[in-house]
């Protein structure tokens, strides 16, 4: 499972959403607790607009925890979700690594992602494992599908931060990544490039973590 790398529209776009607002951050009075969780709030809403991976969304999450440096990777993800809302509502499309991404394309892409980790908690948990997640999650142990319920649940409530952590640890768990070195922000680099389409537009290449199988 590989990083992808973040990719701006245009020389300007990458200052106006990177470098101005962490110098404004670091050099300003400002709250950045508080603006941290403005931003992180904002994000998960658009993860959940833009049927965004859970695997990216947990990694970025567990990552990103609020040190006053982060604001250069939340103003960045957040530009690049609201881009991406942007084509969604208008109906346009986008290009990601090498294919067309819309609403729907992502849709499935999502779905794809929670029948993998459905089969992750088979192939990485215990059954005692499985079991108290299923009862934590209000699964009874009787019910059919309990993987797929379970997959289900997780990051479906974009607006409650405990549901939110929860489906993190899980899916950080679930992927190898939940006690992951924070140092590895380093990792989480930046390849700032323009990508053209015939008609003399650019596009963002999405940031995504995503399953290697998918």
């Amino acid at each position: 499972m590989g990083l992808k790398f973040l990719a701006l529209r245009s020389p300007k776009s990458f200052k106006d959403a990177a470098v101005d607002p962490i110098q404004d951050y670091l050099t300003s009075p400002l709250n950045w607790s508080l603006e941290f969780n403005r931003l992180e709030i904002e994000i998960i809403e658009l993860w959940h607009d833009c049927n965004v991976s859970m695997a990216h969304r947990s990694y970025f999450f567990l990552l990103f925890r609020g040190d006053q440096k982060d604001c250069l990777y939340m103003e960045v993800e957040l530009r690049r979700l609201k881009y991406i809302r942007e084509t969604f509502t208008n109906n346009t499309k986008t290009i990601e690594n090498g294919r067309t991404l819309t609403s729907m394309s992502s849709l499935r892409a999502l779905n794809r992602e929670r029948y993998k980790l459905s089969q992750l908690m088979q192939k990485k948990l215990s059954k005692e494992e499985r079991e108290n997640l299923f009862l934590r999650w209000g699964i009874g142990l009787n019910t059919k599908h309990r993987r797929l319920q379970l997959a289900h649940r997780l990051w479906s409530e974009n607006k409650d931060m405990e549901h939110v952590r929860e489906s993190a640890s899980v899916v950080g768990k679930l992927m190898g990544f939940v006690d992951m070195d924070l140092a590895s922000k380093e990792m989480y680099g930046l390849n700032f490039s323009i990508k053209p389409r015939p008609k003399k537009s650019s596009l963002w290449k999405r940031s995504v973590l995503s399953l290697s199988t998918l």
